[in-house]
């Protein structure tokens, strides 16, 4: 019930515990659940407001689609940080991890309610940047904690509605605080967040859980940290599939400060970003139900490619400047990258052993999030210079490239269709 406000990432690994045998108790688990959902509907709810808000705040204030940009890059620098992270997560009591981190990002929001004036836009800076280094801690104690509480059975039953509330929440939230921050302005929408964060450690509390500290094992640090990419880069079924998502990943970062000039374009104030995000999430949520049997019926491969061509004609559908077909672009934004992102995650669950699934998740949150810091830099500093509409027309080019070198007939054998 941390600070992500990433897609849904695999579980954490499952480990044999008295806590786990506790878990498969019908009315424990089903207790843990419903305090579960209430505190990540609460935390999702803060979270993806805060995380749109502040960029269209930083706009108000300095009226610089750069900077702007800026504010994504700052959440996601922390995402360097995931392989320690994740070994964090399994060397530490997990609940009382997540008691501190979410009392320590409430505290954190509060400096932004002194933000009053463009001489001030620093604090937002500052605050997300902690904001995303808060939210990289948390992440992987929390998928960790999540399959510790339940058994496999009992898990894969309330996963569906883990990826519904996520979907809605990205959906709801950036409309709420968009509208929040019109009327009350962006100290609102940062107490609003501190105020998720406050409920979310109240509901660990209440989590029937052992939360004993996590065998430390006994491999060398470095083999440790490293083993999940090794494992990444080393099998056929995985590698390809993770490249291209990766690559369309970071091609997705450089267009971040651009949808600030898009919204200019159309004529629009800044807080029309929470319209345009409303609508790429509801592209979202039918991706993350469509996407199984996709897979299903194709395989991870063909997910991936129909994701690639998907983000392709969202932005060649942007790179204008009406308003009818930005809408458009934006939903079928919306299913390219859950597409190549669920493609990845699943052929990465299909193909790792358990031992391995905790650092191969690390490794791709690294791959997949690590290098947004660095292309939305560079899309702040390329918007400054060229137009949106020069922006998503490249994407669109880079994209039909990316899926081009994915469909040669070369690597068909490397994924099998799932029956």
């Amino acid at each position: 019930m941390g600070g992500t406000v990433r897609s849904v990432k695999p579980d954490g690994p499952q480990e044999p515990s008295a806590v786990t045998a506790s878990a498969e108790d019908t009315g424990v688990a089903s207790a843990n659940a419903r305090w579960y959902f209430a505190g990540l509907a609460a935390s999702l709810l803060g979270n993806s407001a805060m995380s749109l808000v502040a960029g269209i705040w930083v706009k108000e204030l300095t009226g610089s689609s750069a900077k702007a940009g800026l504010v994504s890059a700052c959440i996601y620098a922390g995402t360097m940080g995931a392989p320690i992270a994740g070994l964090i997560a399994d060397r530490f009591p997990r609940r009382r991890s997540l008691l501190a981190l979410n009392l320590l990002s409430a505290a954190t929001m509060l400096p932004l309610l002194l933000v009053s004036s463009r001489s001030l836009s620093w604090i937002v800076f500052v605050v997300m940047a902690f904001y995303g280094i808060e939210a990289t801690l948390m992440d992987p104690a929390e998928d960790a904690l999540f399959a510790q509480m339940f058994s496999t059975e009992f898990r894969q039953r309330i996963n569906g509605w883990r990826l519904t509330v996520q979907e809605t929440g990205r959906l709801v939230a950036p409309l709420l605080g968009a509208g929040l921050f019109e009327l009350l302005g962006g100290s609102a929408v940062a107490a609003l967040d501190a105020a998720t964060f406050v409920f979310a450690a109240l509901v660990i509390t209440r989590l029937c859980t052992d939360d004993r500290t996590p065998s430390r094992g006994h491999e060398p640090l470095t083999h440790s940290l490293t083993a999940g990419a090794r494992h990444v880069l080393r099998t056929p079924a995985i590698r390809p599939v993770a490249t291209a998502t990766t690559l369309v990943m970071a091609l997705s970062g450089m267009g971040v400060a651009a949808q600030y000039s898009l919204v200019h374009g159309l004529g629009e104030r800044p807080a029309f970003l929470g319209v345009l995000t409303a609508v790429l999430g509801a592209g979202s949520i039918v991706a993350s139900l469509t996407a199984s049997r996709i897979i299903k019926r194709h395989g991870e491969r063909n997910l991936a490619l129909i994701g690639l061509v998907n983000f392709a004609a969202g932005n060649l559908l942007r790179a204008n400047h009406w308003l009818p077909a930005a809408l458009i672009g934006t939903a079928v934004l919306g299913f390219a990258l859950p597409y190549v992102f669920l493609a990845t995650l699943n052929v990465a669950q299909r193909a790792t052993p358990n031992e391995l699934q905790g650092r191969v998740s690390a490794a791709l949150l690294f791959a997949l999030f690590g290098p947004q810091a660095l292309t939305q830099t560079i899309g702040s500093a390329l918007i400054a210079n060229v137009t949106y509409v020069e922006i998503y027309a490249a994407s669109a080019a880079v994209s039909l490239a990316i899926a081009g070198w994915l469909a040669r007939p070369d690597r068909r054998g490397m994924f099998p269709t799932t029956k």
